[in-house]
């Protein structure tokens, strides 16, 4: 699964979201499940919504915890009691933990946007602000994100990406 794009939703009043069609129509229910996972965003003020059984093939190499350090024994802690697995209602709405919502500082006009294999959902305003810092310096950013791109895939032997 690969999600791109950008999309103005609402949050209604019993904390559902509409996972836009675009969005849905790629999903395959036998590859990718017919649900998502939640959890705390990488970015502060974020939530991250991956497809069901994505969430689940990346979790699943993860040492048992007698294995981890204290700190990342107390990251698992953390994540899981933070993640919910939403079933889409026949409307393709999902009903977001009122918690995370309010962790995240997440009211109801939100943008939902498409990052390689997961969703990211943003208050409106902070992605609009996020946006609108981000376009003046696009091209020299671009530069520095494919160097260090290039940079990645050379160490793992893997071929470059597009210009």
């Amino acid at each position: 699964m690969f999600f791109v794009g950008m999309f103005e939703l609402t949050i209604d009043n019993k904390s559902r979201l509409s996972i836009p069609h675009a969005i849905r129509s790629k999903m395959n229910c036998d590859t990718d499940g017919r649900s998502f996972y939640i959890v705390p965003g990488q970015r502060r003020g974020t939530l991250t919504i991956y497809p069901e059984r994505y969430f689940e093939q990346t979790r699943a190499h993860i040492p048992l915890p007698e294995r981890l350090s204290e700190s990342g024994y107390e990251w698992r802690q953390f994540e899981y009691s933070q993640s919910a697995l939403l079933d889409p209602d026949s409307q393709g709405r999902i009903l977001i933990p009122s918690h995370l919502l309010k962790r995240a500082g997440i009211e109801r006009e939100v943008t939902l946007i498409g990052v390689q294999d997961r969703l990211e959902l943003w208050s409106r305003a902070e992605f609009d602000a996020f946006q609108d810092g981000k376009w003046p310096q696009y091209p020299q950013h671009r530069v520095a994100a494919m160097k260090e791109l290039r940079e990645l895939r050379a160490d793992n032997g893997k071929l470059e990406p597009p210009e």
